[in-house]
Order: structure tokens, then C-alpha cells, then sequence
């Protein structure tokens, strides 16, 4: 707390606004059994669709009735397409982690460590892809290198002279630089911390034993801040591999098969959940072999970085053909994922019949026109997503609330364990849990509604926001809550009056980046939307098939509506590579 604001002190602020406490029963009930039921209603939104993927994977019919049996995973093991999917799935998830790592360290470095210029710029404008859609971005890079149509292969044949046509969008590098634009601020996050609290005399130490820079960068450095680069390399790894979103847009049309393309094919029609599911819990037991090996190795280590000396970070000069290099390759980043994505979205939806070469003079606002108030498939998917970005962030950032309080505050017995479980959506695809909601409520009046679309977004994204909270928990002394207590404040009053006014920043943090989360997802609702329930990345998915500028024009729409809440996150002055 800043300006030496005792804990005391706050008790005595608080003592005449505070109403005599209710019984002490009462407030030791309420402080435990909030708590609970917010980590409980968090169990079970993981525990329901696992379990329901894993027993449906067990699960035969024959003869009109269903038997326990191996078949379905027999049937996919000898099963060449599944072969194929997860072959091209390992490739597209290494290729990315492996990019996403290096470009994410080193923008992370460049804007922690040295004297770049615009740091304080650039640092905001590496986290934009961040907030954007990747699907948006996969149809913005087919704007730009479709063979025939594309604006940078025809600029670059026009004005250039080159001939780009080698370059193939539609295919696993096309897939693997999409990934790598929007999974690169992943890893940025996770390692910036880490740089900026590194204290330099350890590589100064290095230095001082006559190691090269490269030397120590290799041999020091990295190896300091390996356990956030390996944490960011495994979220990236999964959630890329899970993403159903690119390898739609880029591999799909060329026949390549990944695992979320293949599952989301076994549920169309003729259905088969078996297949599906036992496609989903296989990659489930990867996904927790891949989360435990790596909390092994790390447990094996030790990784100071942080000395009991006082220090103040060291900037390293870069020197002029430095800075010029640097800049490039900030260039590159942004550019790539930000600006020509965003420049050929608004070429395109400004364009009633797209050719590959934008014309000012016939440009039309008649593509938004018809999206927002003409065509009413767009005009239903833009109010759902709003619906459900707005209470699913509400509900989701109360339930982190809760959690975050147990897992701070609770029996230190079991904090341990039960923050391992409210992780686990962190490391499973979108479309696997879709699936296993899908499964839960196929035969129930739950299905084809926003609800079941809402209890999926909030199962799968909650944990994003209970850590935003949790790592804001860290910060604030128990003693101002034990200070209120001990001046006559119930567990509600003390959570109202000084706990929660302490989180609101983080509060606020959590709720835009699951408002975000919410406007852009489409891993989940693809297998979960019915008629009159479609979203804006469904909706997008649906016109791909009927217009390039009716597609582009919904984009901007959503991506307008993503600016909007990253620049408002920004001006609650939250900074998330802090988190």
C-alpha cells in the first residue's frame, strides 16, 4: 500500500461506515462456503465434459444398445486419416512453439533489456495480437497471398517484379506463420517478467570471466528465465495444436488434416461421438503427460534471478546498426500481424466485388450495410456475442473471485491440489471441451442454446481470469482484512469495503481479457451453436462460402469491438506482463 497506510489505520476508517458484525457462526459459514462453491462450480465444469468424453470414448453401440468396449480407439488407431491429422498437428504445434519462442524472447529482450527506441510503444503494440482473433487473422493472410488474388503477391509482381506464387497460404507453413503471428505475445508475456527482475550482475559475472555476449545470452540468460519460456513454450504447444481456427481457414481447403479439423468432421452428419471422443481423450493424455513432464523438470532446478543485493536492471546499448536491426524486426511483428492483416480486411469489406487489387474510387460501405442491418444471420450473431461476452466475463470473473480467495486464503491443505485441477482448461483444447459439453447436452433441453455456448466459454476460460486475481491476492497484506475484522466487519463487509476495492484493477484486467476471449472464440461454439445461436466468428465461418466482402466487412466489425477492449484495458492502466 502506498504513502504508509497502516493496516490499523484502515481498521479505524472503517470502524463507524461498518454495521455491528452478524454471529461469528454466520461469518465463519459465509467465508467458507463462498469460497467453496466457487471452487466447486469450477470442478465441476471441468469434471462434467472430460468425464462425458471419457465415457462416451468407452462406449459401443450394437444392436441398439450401448456396451462398454476398446473399438472406438481401435478404430482410430488403424485409422491412416488419424496418422495424417496428428502428424500434421505435431508439425504445425512445434513449428509454432518453436517460432513463437524465439520471436517472443527476443521482443521480449529488445523492449526489457536494451535501449531500443519506443520501447514504451512497442511494449503495447507486441500484446495487440494478443487480443485479435487468429481466424480473422487467417483470412486477412488469404487477402494477401491467395495465388491469383492475393495484394502482396500482385504488388510484389507489379512493382517489384517478383513472383510470389511459390509462397502457398493454403498449406502447414501457411498454417505455422499465422500461429506463430498470434502465439508469439504468449511467450512475450511469460519471459518479460522474468528479464526485467533478472538481476544483471549474474551476467555480468559471465562477462567479467571473459564470456561473449552471445556466450552469456545462451549460457545465462535463457537459461534464467527457462522456466517461463518452457511455461509459455507448453501453453503455446497446446493451444495451438488444439486450435481449430487457422487449420480450418489454410488447411482444410487443401485436404490437410489436423485433430481438431478431424473431430470436428466426426460429429457432422452421419455422427460418430465415439470416434470423436476417443480422438479427444488421446490428446488429453498427451496434453497431461506434456503439463507433468515439464513440472518435473523444473522441480529438479533451481532459478534465481532475483539476489538479495540491491540492483537496478541494466540496459544494454545497441548501438545504431542495433537499433536499425531491432526495429526491423519489430517491423516484421507488427506488421505481419496487426497492420497488413487490418489494412486487407478494410480493403476487401470496402469492396462490392473483390478481384485482388483495391480501387478508391468504386470503395462502398455496402458490405457493412448488409451485415449490420440487412442480413439478419450477422445482426443475431453480433447481439449473441455480446451477450455472451458480457455475462460470460461477469460470471467468469466472480467465479474467479471466489477461487482466487481459496486458493490465497483456504485450508493450505488443500489449495495445492485444487488450484492443480481449476488449471487444467489452461492445457485442453477448445474444441475437445466444446466436445464434451456437446456430449453432456445433446439430449437435453440445453442443447442448441446460448446457455450451454455460455457454461463452455466460462468452463474453458476461468482459469485466465483466477490467475489475473490471484497474482493481484499476492500483493495485499491478510492484515487489512484481519484489521476490519477485528473492528467489527463481517467476511462480506471486509470483501466490500477493503478486499475487493484493493482488486480492482485486476478485476477489471480479468474482465476485459475474458470479454475479449469471449468475442473472438470459435473452438468451443463450432460444435455447440444451433440456428438463431450463432456468434461472430461462427457467422464468419458460414459467410466464407458466399462473399469476401461480406466476411471482411463482419471481421472489421469484430475486430473494431476488440480494439475497443484492448484500449480500454489499457486505460485501466493494468499492465498483464506484470501478471
Amino acid at each position: 500500500m502506498a504513502g504508509g497506510v497502516s493496516a490499523a489505520g484502515i481498521g479505524r476508517d472503517l470502524a463507524p461506515a461498518i454495521p455491528e458484525a452478524p454471529p461469528r457462526r454466520r461469518f465463519l459459514g459465509l467465508q467458507r462456503a463462498l469460497p467453496a462453491a466457487g471452487v466447486i462450480a469450477g470442478l465441476l465444469l471441468i469434471a462434467g465434459p472430460l468425464l462425458a468424453t471419457l465415457i462416451r470414448s468407452l462406449l459401443v453401440w450394437e444392436g441398439g444398445g450401448a456396451r462398454p468396449s476398446l473399438g472406438n480407439f481401435a478404430g482410430v488407431l488403424s485409422d491412416s486419416r488419424f496418422w495424417d491429422a496428428i502428424g500434421n498437428t505435431a508439425i504445425c504445434g512445434v513449428g509454432a512453439t518453436v517460432l513463437s519462442c524465439l520471436l517472443g524472447f527476443t521482443l521480449a529482450w529488445l523492449v526489457a533489456r536494451t535501449d531500443m527506441p519506443g520501447r514504451s510503444w512497442l511494449e503495447v503494440g507486441n500484446l495487440i495480437p494478443f487480443f485479435l482473433s487468429p481466424y480473422v487473422g487467417a483470412i486477412s493472410w488469404i487477402y494477401l497471398m491467395a495465388p491469383g488474388s492475393g495484394l502482396l503477391q500482385g504488388f510484389f509482381l507489379r512493382q517489384l517484379g517478383i513472383d510470389l506464387s511459390f509462397v502457398n497460404i493454403y498449406s502447414l507453413g501457411g498454417v505455422i506463420w499465422v500461429l506463430t503471428l498470434f502465439y508469439t505475445p504468449y511467450v512475450y508475456l511469460f519471459v518479460m517478467s522474468p528479464l526485467r527482475q533478472m538481476d544483471a550482475a549474474l551476467e555480468d559475472a559471465a562477462r567479467v570471466h571473459g564470456a561473449s555476449f552471445w556466450y552469456t545470452l545462451r549460457h545465462v540468460s535463457i537459461p534464467l528465465v527457462s522456466p517461463a519460456l518452457l511455461s509459455g513454450a507448453l501453453v503455446v504447444f497446446i493451444t495451438s495444436a488444439g486450435l481449430f481456427d487457422v487449420p480450418l481457414a489454410l488447411a482444410q481447403p487443401s485436404g490437410i488434416r489436423t485433430m481438431p479439423t478431424e473431430i470436428f468432421a466426426a460429429v457432422q452428419y452421419p455422427s460418430d461421438f465415439g470416434r470423436a471422443a476417443s480422438f479427444g481423450v488421446m490428446v488429453l493424455g498427451v496434453t497431461i503427460l506434456l503439463t507433468m513432464a515439464q513440472r518435473r523438470y523444473l522441480a529438479r532446478r533451481r532459478f534465481e534471478i532475483v539476489t538479495g543485493k540491491g540492483y537496478r536492471p541494466r540496459v544494454l546499448p545497441l548501438g545504431r546498426a542495433g537499433k536499425a536491426a531491432a526495429l526491423s524486426l519489430e517491423a516484421v511483428y507488427i506488421g505481419g500481424a496487426v497492420i497488413l492483416p487490418t489494412a486487407a480486411l478494410i480493403m476487401v469489406s470496402l469492396s462490392r466485388l473483390w478481384t485482388g487489387r483495391f480501387d478508391l474510387a468504386r470503395a462502398s460501405l455496402a458490405n457493412f450495410e448488409y451485415v449490420l442491418f440487412n442480413f439478419e444471420l450477422t445482426q443475431g450473431a453480433v447481439i449473441n456475442s455480446l451477450i455472451l461476452a458480457l455475462v460470460g466475463a461477469t460470471v467468469g470473473v466472480i467465479l474467479a473471485v471466489l477461487q482466487a480467495y481459496y486458493l490465497n486464503r483456504g485450508d493450505p491443505r488443500r489449495r495445492g491440489l485444487a488450484d492443480a485441477f481449476l488449471s487444467l482448461p489452461l492445457g485442453i483444447p477448445g474444441i475437445i471441451l466444446g466436445l464434451g459439453f456437446l456430449i453432456l447436452a445433446i439430449r437435453t433441453p440445453l442443447y442448441g442454446t446460448l446457455t450451454i455456448v455460455l457454461i463452455a466459454y466460462v468452463a474453458r476460460f476461468f482459469p485466465f481470469a483466477t490467475r489475473t486475481v490471484s497474482a493481484m491476492f499476492l500483493a495485499i497484506n491478510p492484515e487489512l482484512e484481519q484489521s476490519a475484522r477485528a473492528s467489527g466487519a463481517s467476511w462480506w463487509q471486509s470483501m466490500r469495503w477493503v478486499l475487493l476495492p484493493l482488486l480492482r484493477p485486476a478485476v477489471t484486467a480479468a474482465w476485459l481479457m475474458l470479454f475479449v476471449i469471449f468475442i473472438r472464440e470459435l473452438g468451443a461454439t463450432i460444435l455447440l451453436y444451433a440456428q438463431g445461436t450463432e456468434t461472430i466468428s461462427v457467422a464468419l465461418v458460414l459467410l466464407s462460402d458466399r462473399s469476401s466482402g461480406y466476411v471482411a466487412a463482419l471481421a472489421v466489425v469484430q475486430l473494431i469491438l476488440l480494439l475497443l477492449a484492448f484500449a480500454m484495458f489499457r486505460l485501466t492502466r493494468t499492465s498483464i506482463t506484470q501478471a
